[in-house]
């Protein structure tokens, strides 16, 4: 008997097994067009201006700074390298951090310390940083979520009130949508700031 079955399942083993195919090698790739799924981000050109009373401003954890520097050959001395300033600074957002970014810059001020202005509003270009900005720092405005829950804790609650020159931040920073998204660059000039363009998303 035992013969018999080992008999039948060799005979089976030497079958040929037949299928139908059920998905196309197109359908086991993954879909990158399902925006439900898969984020979509775009390169922007973000900074801070020289007027601005600190270096770099944290938004949602996106740097602007006013000055980065890129590490490059330096062509008069073989095998050295040589820091060049550049402004601002090249990264990609999705629409999900551009909203967080829109929401933070809604509660975010910066409080001069006096009313006195350098003459910082035609800067131009990196030869404009040696000029000293009036002194300031930020302010970030809690949510009423974050007050109430300072309020359970027992913790000292930080209410804003406003004072004479306090400004909206986003006088001071900009975020430029980069035209070519292959080969995103920064610009030579100083553009415009946000309180100016608004924070942009392209048309999807």
């Amino acid at each position: 008997m035992a013969n018999e079955f080992t008999k039948e399942l060799g005979l089976r083993s030497k079958r040929k097994v037949k299928g139908r195919v059920v998905a196309s090698g197109e359908d086991l790739f993954p879909d990158l067009e399902d925006q439900a799924v898969v984020k979509k981000g775009y390169f922007y050109w973000v900074g801070a201006i020289p007027s601005c009373p600190v270096e770099r401003v944290d938004l949602a954890g996106i740097d602007f700074p006013k000055i980065n520097e890129l590490i490059i050959d330096d062509p008069t001395r073989t095998g050295l390298k040589k820091r060049v300033p550049v402004i601002g600074s090249i990264v990609k957002l999705d629409k999900e951090k551009v909203e967080q970014i829109r929401e933070r810059l809604k509660r975010t001020i910066i409080r001069f310390l006096s009313g006195e202005k350098e003459n910082m509003g035609g800067a131009k270009d990196l030869k404009d940083l040696h000029k000293i900005p009036r002194r300031g720092h930020l302010i970030t405005i809690p949510t009423k979520e974050e007050i109430e829950a300072r309020k359970k804790a027992g913790k000292p609650i930080n209410k804003y009130i406003p004072r004479e020159h306090d400004e909206p931040a986003a006088k001071y920073l900009f975020a430029v949508l980069c035209g070519d998204q292959e080969k995103p660059e920064r610009g030579d000039y100083y553009p415009d700031t946000l309180d100016k363009t608004g924070l942009v998303w392209p048309d999807d």
